[in-house]
């Protein structure tokens, strides 16, 4: 499912000078939706850089998005590269995807964390819910209207713990252990309860 929109080159070039780990992206194309997915999300949801997302509460003045990402990113690669050390035969993933689905996890996160959007849902959240969507949902909205494979939207929907609801792909099992485990650390290494 892809539709038309349209994104912001400068906003565009500020994700790719934000997140340069997109660069190890070899499929042009792939890397080229990714770009776009993160510069849609951010215009329509009033951001012009990654660094403006503001973080969970609490763990947010820590780490701020396109670092979280990045060592999420890393982390999976990693995890993937000691996993098919230590197997007679290696797992069967897609370098190029794996690395999209990760960057793109939290596509959604400009969404959920949209200030002007949170006041909303926080004056009414009988109405309007709290928020009204998850960045799961927005992520994988995102995903496929810029044309990026299905994984990609499973990835952004899956990764949380909405994913419990289906059978997780193997790349997005070892993503949302990752980033699971980048919280835990995260809190745990700050003491934060």
């Amino acid at each position: 499912m892809s539709s038309k929109y349209e994104v912001n080159q400068e906003i565009k070039a500020g994700v790719m000078a934000s997140m340069p780990i997109i660069g190890e992206i070899n499929d042009v194309k792939l890397r080229d939706k990714v770009l776009d997915a993160w510069a849609l999300t951010l215009e329509e949801n009033e951001f012009k850089r990654m660094e403006e997302i503001p973080g969970l509460p609490v763990l947010g003045e820590y780490c701020n998005q396109p670092k979280h990402i990045t060592a999420v990113t890393k982390m999976v690669l990693g995890m993937v590269d000691c996993m098919n050390e230590a197997l007679e035969e290696p797992l069967e993933l897609d370098r190029d995807l794996l690395l999209a689905c990760a960057i793109c996890h939290d596509l959604g996160n400009p969404y959920e964390y949209n200030i002007r959007k949170r006041k909303i849902w926080k004056e009414h959240p009988s109405k309007e819910g709290y928020p009204c969507l998850r960045h799961t949902f927005y992520g994988a909205h995102i995903a496929l209207t810029v044309g990026l494979p299905e994984a990609v939207a499973h990835a952004c929907a899956c990764h949380s713990p909405e994913g419990q609801f289906v059978e997780r792909s193997l790349g997005t099992t070892i993503l949302y252990h990752v980033d699971d485990a980048f919280w835990k650390i995260l809190r745990s290494a700050y003491e934060i309860s």
